[in-house]
């Protein structure tokens, strides 16, 4: 290398290894405090839930703020008057018998103000078709199908509720528990009860991004392979059994226009080249100050339902890293490994001709529980 280009390349490698501090921007903080409701009219047996918060500075270290002691009316065109309850955490339920012959609306008193929605038709939803995957190398992308006989659903947003079996790494058939009359003279004893199980256990969750979709340009009303979510490739929630319970809505033009602004906004800001924020207004208004923002949007539906369950693909690599260790039968060598509950015995085991002892392994690969599972059988879980 030429003396001349050193220099220069020395002084790119110190800025790039450099100390970076946090940047902290300068944002006004004014307007904020606004009302978001978050929810939609279920008609039919399940329950109605919206969800009412506040917003807070984006600096303020602080997500929504739950808006509670408030209430919460439903208004029908015919009307009728039913109250929702709230639950705790800024959600208020209630079941509504909603008729497709009324329109309804939703009236909020909080704060000193009242606030009001817009009257809204109650849509119908068609049936869910089938719900697939396709697998790549980046995993697997859920999808669904769906369409409408009479053409007159047109716009969709869907949600869902997961839950997936995991499995430990190895499967313990011995408890430490030196005080139980069964156990050996380390203290150690065979799992006899069913509520000692840790090998099978289940996780939750729920959808957190914006699902929608249209069948505008088309000339039948057909959803076919609309992306719902993105399962990375190795992730858990395919290691031995995934089920989604996902939930249709059939909404009008304007709440899909809604959700779809609020998508851009929460999911495709990040770049230079990104859209940029656009203001969220909705169908509710602050009828005590015509000029305050609310930021939400009231649509009715009767949502249908579908749950699929799906097992580990071929060539799915989820993979733990676990190794295990030989504990030797004594009280004072297993008090020492398995008091804490960090080594947990997996098996009875021999080192050499003569030394008994016992296999074991860290916690995370023996007990499921450790990465966040729950060893109840869901009632839906096929056995």
């Amino acid at each position: 290398m030429k003396q001349g280009y050193f220099l220069p390349l020395l002084v790119v490698i110190v800025l790039c290894f450099s100390c970076k501090d946090r940047y902290y921007p300068e944002i006004d903080s004014i307007n904020t405090n606004y009302l978001v409701v978050e929810g939609t009219l279920i008609s039919g047996n399940a329950a109605t839930n919206l969800q009412l918060s506040r917003t807070t500075p984006i600096n303020g270290g602080k997500g929504a703020a739950p808006e509670t002691n408030a209430t919460v009316t439903v208004e029908g065109s015919d009307n009728s008057v039913k109250n929702l309850t709230m639950s705790g955490g800024g959600n208020y339920q209630g079941v509504l018998d909603l008729s497709p012959a009324n329109r309804y609306r939703v009236r909020i008193r909080t704060g000193g103000k009242e606030y009001l929605s817009d009257f809204v038709a109650v849509k119908t939803t068609p049936e869910i078709d089938s719900i697939g995957y396709k697998q790549s190398d980046k995993g697997a992308q859920l999808y669904v199908n769906t369409h409408d006989p009479s053409n007159s659903s047109v716009y969709y947003r869907w949600d869902f509720d997961e839950t997936w079996e995991i499995r430990s790494a190895y499967h313990s058939g011995l408890v430490y528990d030196p005080a139980s009359p069964d156990a050996d003279k380390a203290g150690v004893r065979n799992r006899i009860f069913p509520q000692e199980e840790i090998f099978f256990c289940w996780k939750y969750g729920r959808s957190s991004s914006i699902y929608i979709g249209n069948s505008a340009k088309l000339t039948s009303d057909v959803i076919y392979q609309q992306p719902l979510n993105l399962i990375p490739s190795g992730d858990e929630r395919l290691s031995v059994k995934y089920s989604i319970l996902l939930r249709q809505y059939a909404m009008d033009k304007a709440a899909y226009e809604f959700y779809d602004l609020m998508k851009k906004n929460t999911e495709s800001i990040g770049d230079i080249f990104g859209p940029l924020p656009s203001e969220l207004r909705g169908n509710i208004h602050c009828i005590s100050d015509p000029k305050e923002i609310v930021i939400g949007y009231i649509s009715a539906t009767a949502p249908t339902q579908k749950r699929v369950f799906i097992n580990s693909p071929a060539g799915w690599s989820f993979r733990q890293f676990c190794e295990t260790k030989f504990i030797i039968a004594n009280a004072d060598s297993t008090r020492d490994a398995f008091l804490q509950g960090a080594q947990i015995p997996v098996s009875n085991s021999t080192r050499g001709a003569f030394e008994e002892g016992y296999l074991s392994s860290s916690s995370v690969c023996v007990d499921c529980r450790t990465r966040g599972g729950n060893t109840q059988r869901p009632a839906y879980w096929p056995q």
